[in-house]
């Protein structure tokens, strides 16, 4: 099972008055000053990418000599609810060209979209985040802190307006999601003209990608969770569906 962007229209057409301030902040984050990824990265060939099954797994055919690596430890939000308390790790890695993005997390709900993206802005939601008290942190209360969408973590890394998200299709709960494509493509789509500067994807507008710093967040819980009507959605889309479900901070890996 698969969500393409069409589908998920609605999620980014919110408009600036049910985000409020997240926009602003997230646009802010955008403009950050220092980048840790250089955006003129040469072209090159996509390494192969294997799969052991436990764990995350690099390029292997041509040298990772001089790779920009990124890691985010995933860390449950909303953990009262769905498959379990999920936890993880998203990785990714600029080298010969390419960018590659891959997760790995468990606990995550069976059977169930999970769209995932990079976000703009520069923190996880504390337990404050949850400003009506109804026990659960919701999409919209998270987004001042960790901002708009900034690179969805699909099927397509090339166009935020296209790709298919991934869904668990085991019963033990773990995603796992790898995907490369041409760096160059890949921030000529981040600083293309913004089709909509109202909706809850941002452009770079030819500020760094500046992966440290931004989050990566995991949404979605199964459809038939009960959940209180306080528990704010996306015009058109179940609360189940936008309810994050883990966020984790971006940083560089020494090497």
């Amino acid at each position: 099972m698969h969500l393409t962007k069409k589908t998920l229209h609605r999620w980014m057409t919110i408009g600036a008055l049910a985000l409020g301030a997240g926009l602003a902040i997230a646009a802010a984050a955008c403009s950050d000053t220092q980048s840790a990824v250089a955006p003129s990265a040469a072209n090159g060939s996509a390494a192969a990418m294997t799969d052991s099954g436990n764990g995350m797994t690099m390029p292997t055919t041509q040298s990772s000599q001089g790779a920009q690596i990124y890691v985010a430890d995933l860390k449950p939000l909303n953990p009262q609810v769905g498959f379990g308390a999920v936890t993880g790790q998203a990785k990714f890695q600029i080298v010969n060209g390419m960018f590659v993005a891959m997760d790995e997390a468990k606990n995550v709900q069976p059977g169930v979209i999970h769209p995932q993206h990079i976000h703009a802005a520069a923190e996880c939601p504390p337990p404050s985040a949850d400003v009506n008290h109804d026990g659960y942190i919701d999409v919209i209360e998270g987004v001042p802190f960790y901002g708009a969408i900034l690179v969805p973590m699909d099927s397509d890394l090339t166009n935020q307006a296209a790709g298919t998200f991934p869904s668990v299709d085991n019963p033990g709960g773990a995603l796992h999601y790898r995907q490369a494509a041409p760096f160059a493509a890949l921030l000529a789509d981040l600083n293309a003209p913004d089709p909509d500067p109202t909706d809850a994807v941002v452009k770079l507008n030819g500020a760094p990608l500046n992966l440290p710093g931004r989050h990566v967040v995991v949404h979605g819980v199964s459809l038939d969770t009960p959940l209180p009507s306080t528990v704010a959605s996306l015009p058109g889309l179940p609360a189940q569906l936008t309810l994050p479900v883990a966020c984790g901070e971006i940083s560089a890996v020494n090497r």
